[in-house]
């Protein structure tokens, strides 16, 4: 039995040691999101909601003038007339973003790809994530029947889906594959 444990562990080390490095990751990300101590000090996603939220009303406030709304910005919320959002740290990406890390980190390949991975991703998720939040204050403003739908359901899947794709990207371009 234990030669047979062996086996399989050398077999498959690698795989288990991405798969431990993973989920290691993941939680220390939400941990470091989540925990009261931490945030006391530093808090990423606060941060990243509002970078989002700056980001997002510096389009809307653009998009306002030929579409006849003035939009302000108060801390995280955007408003307009009877219509406000608030661009909360669980719609600042920081969730989609960790977990993204957390996968270019634990894929084996060298750390300047690694680098330049979490450089992508980063990038592209909180980029996608600024006209996430101008769509949902758009259609919260124009269809408000389906801001919530959109924005549970649809929303939040895209911001999911860039992460995938943007590591799927990442490591068919610029990670070594190890060999096996």
């Amino acid at each position: 039995m234990v030669k047979r444990l062996r086996a399989f562990l050398q077999a498959n080390w690698l795989a288990l040691r991405v798969i431990v490095t993973f989920i290691a990751l993941i939680m220390i990300f939400f941990f470091v999101l989540d925990w009261e101590p931490i945030l006391a000090y530093v808090d990423i996603g606060r941060g990243l909601a509002r970078i989002a939220a700056l980001a997002s009303w510096a389009i809307l406030r653009g998009l306002g003038v030929p579409l006849g709304f003035d939009v302000r910005l108060t801390d995280t919320i955007l408003s307009t007339g009877n219509f406000t959002v608030d661009v909360s740290p669980a719609c600042s990406g920081a969730v989609p973003t960790s977990i993204y890390l957390a996968a270019v980190l634990a894929y084996p390949t060298g750390w300047p790809a690694r680098g330049l991975g979490a450089l992508i991703g980063v990038l592209a998720i909180n980029f996608i994530n600024v006209f996430r939040v101008v769509a949902l204050f758009l259609i919260g403003l124009y269809l408000p029947t389906m801001f919530h739908e959109t924005h549970v359901y649809v929303a939040q899947a895209l911001l999911i889906c860039v992460a995938v794709a943007a590591w799927m990207y990442w490591v068919s371009r610029f990670a070594d594959a190890p060999a096996v």
